[in-house]
């Protein structure tokens, strides 16, 4: 797969912290948590890296075959798409090598397979704060 994505903003907005990226769709309130390597993988593939890059980039970090980690990813990035949370992007940049954007470093330690967690249990509240419905110039400028 050589396509490249982008993430699906503004519906989705993400913060990476501590090695686990923090994902939130603003239209469901559902929230996603990537750890480790697959945090790794959900930055790099929202700044357009393609599934082979980060699929060597798993394998030169963690010493993985090259078989599972383009399995691995290939995996990641349909459970991805089917959330809606990537989009193609037709004229993506090719990224710098991915996953070594500022605060955005390979983790050390033991690989693990790349996983996708959904949380559904704050869904009301978050769909009920209003600072997420506003126009583009933020927050206290509520939509109309």
């Amino acid at each position: 797969m050589s396509a490249r994505y982008r993430s699906n903003a503004p519906r989705f907005v993400d913060e990476t912290v501590d090695g686990e990226a923090l994902i939130m769709d603003m239209v469901k309130g559902s929230y996603y948590s990537c750890i480790g390597a697959s945090a790794v993988a959900w930055n790099a593939l929202k700044d357009g890296a393609s599934v082979a890059e980060v699929s060597g980039s798993l394998v030169s970090a963690y010493g993985i075959p090259a078989g599972d980690a383009a399995r691995d990813v290939e995996q990641f990035v349909d459970a991805l798409l089917s959330e809606e949370m990537l989009v193609e992007a037709a004229d993506a940049t090719v990224p710098s090598t991915p996953g070594t954007e500022a605060g955005n470093a390979i983790p050390q330690g033991e690989y693990s397979a790349l996983c996708l967690e959904r949380y559904t249990d704050l869904a009301d509240l978050i769909l009920l704060d209003p600072v997420h419905d506003v126009t583009e110039a933020g927050w206290p400028h509520p939509t109309a």
